[in-house]
């Protein structure tokens, strides 16, 4: 089995329509809810601080307000540079001065339910709401890493492999090359014989099949030192539904740039290993080979049996396990729900109920590992959804 050149995308349609957050619906409930927030505070506090005061609060609170849409406006930054854009930096300041904000005014509406209003209560409320900040900020920031070891008779004796998984990085206008480096040390500090990227590496307009914008360059730079350490497999990666918002070419480009091999409903044969990878929504899709099943069904069914005696490691970017599959592979990689990712706020980054994170056991010898992701979508926050890189060690003994 051959990977095939990146396959252009049909028509320049885009099948995932748009994302939650550019929905019309989506941005006025959260819009409303902001600015009913931001209101509500200066009502109560802001208006009782001396003049220059509130004009700073005011001024502050209408740049948090309208770095929300008016950031995104703006596209992706046209220079190439290590630092991260003055976009960036406006957008991350005003969308953790929002969540701020919002908490601030929730917890001291909920305190009106057991307490007067006074200047402790509203001070207490916005120690706890910045420290919930501060605290998503820094794990949003800092990245774990996730070790398991499996068990598995398809390896040589005393064989081991180590796999490393990184996902949903969503490498974009907002993003800090600082924390991507720090992505790819820790992925180079582990040793892997293959890294797979399991989708939404990049997030926004990238480029086209011509090229990426130099803005990109950095990143795709950074990456390339992956394949200084996978030098046995390589570095893989399958497409998720972030990939193809923007602009599918532009994200296979990068892609490419970056030294990353991509997998598009096809396998290959490494040798000790089966690498299997679904596009995104291949399990909403029909084979064209076989009547009644999906295509990412047919990819795994059609296996060749000869193939049976090797680990068939399958890289998906959700977590979605159709069951006719199971038993026919041995592990799954899977990102997509950000191990929930704010868990204080409603989030686009929802949860399946049994598959939200970590690993789990699917029956007749198959695996699904989920990982929170190494990046972020909307505030630059996660509250108890760790960014992490997972390390995975397939031993024989």
């Amino acid at each position: 089995m051959v990977i095939s050149d990146i396959k252009e995308f049909m028509n320049g349609v885009n099948p995932h329509g748009k994302r939650m957050s550019d929905r019309g619906v989506f941005q006025l409930v959260v819009i409303s809810v902001v600015i009913l927030a931001h209101s509500y505070l200066y009502v109560t506090i802001g208006r009782l601080l001396d003049w220059h005061l509130e004009a700073i609060w005011f001024a502050v609170g209408i740049l948090a307000i309208v770095s929300m849409g008016g950031t995104r406006l703006l596209g992706t930054p046209r220079r190439r540079r290590a630092a991260i854009s003055p976009q960036g930096a406006i957008y991350r300041f005003g969308a953790s001065w929002n969540v701020m904000v919002v908490l601030w005014a929730a917890f001291m509406m909920i305190s009106t339910l057991f307490l007067e209003p006074s200047m402790t209560s509203r001070t207490i409320s916005c120690i706890l709401s910045f420290a919930i900040c501060s605290y998503g900020i820094m794990e949003a920031g800092t990245v774990r890493i996730a070790r398991l070891e499996l068990q598995t008779e398809k390896l040589p004796r005393r064989g081991r492999l180590r796999l490393v998984q990184l996902t949903d990085l969503h490498i974009g206008p907002y993003s800090s090359l600082k924390h991507l480096s720090k992505i790819v040390e820790t992925a180079l500090l582990s040793g892997p014989d293959l890294i797979a990227i399991t989708g939404d590496l990049v997030d926004g307009a990238v480029g086209d099949k011509g090229g990426i914008s130099p803005y990109y360059e950095p990143f795709a730079e950074k990456l390339r030192e992956l394949r200084q350490a996978a030098t046995r497999f390589g570095v893989w990666a399958v497409p998720g539904n972030h990939d193809f918002y923007e602009n599918f070419e532009g994200a296979a480009a990068f892609m490419k740039r970056s030294g990353v091999k991509l997998l598009r409903g096809e396998a290959m044969d490494l040798g000790v290993v089966v690498l299997a990878g679904a596009d995104d929504l291949d399990h909403l899709s029909g084979s064209e080979s076989r009547q009644g099943i999906t295509k990412s069904e047919d990819l795994l069914l059609s296996l060749d049996p000869a193939l049976s005696d090797k680990f068939v490691l399958f890289l998906r970017h959700r977590p979605i396990v159709e069951r006719r599959t199971v038993g026919h592979f041995d592990l799954q990689l899977s990102g997509h729900t950000h191990g929930g990712q704010l868990l204080t706020l409603p989030s686009s980054r929802h949860r399946i109920p049994g598959r939200s994170r970590g690993l789990l056991s699917l029956g007749r010898g198959s695996y699904m590992y989920v990982s929170n992701g190494a990046g972020f979508v909307g505030p630059p926050m996660r509250f108890l959804a760790p960014a992490e890189i997972v390390v995975i060690d397939l031993v024989r003994d």
